[in-house]
């Protein structure tokens, strides 16, 4: 497993994560799955990347995960 950020990433950081192949976990209250699938299409690798996403029972915080296909 990658690292997980607590925060989003800017574009040049989410593409160092992805050019490397990585696992790429992201959790904190606020976050939309769907953004962070638009920036990984948009960056390119939307057809090398899956994007899941979970939701803890009772637990405000979801996590989205971004592995390589």
């Amino acid at each position: 497993m990658g690292p997980t950020y607590k925060k989003p990433l800017t574009d040049d950081e989410l593409r160092r994560e992805l050019e490397s192949r990585a696992t790429v976990c992201f959790e904190w209250t606020s976050i939309r799955w769907q953004d962070i699938e638009r920036q990984v299409e948009r960056l390119g690798f939307g057809d090398s990347y899956i994007v899941g996403t979970t939701q803890r029972k009772g637990n405000a915080s979801s996590r989205v995960s971004l592995k390589p296909e």
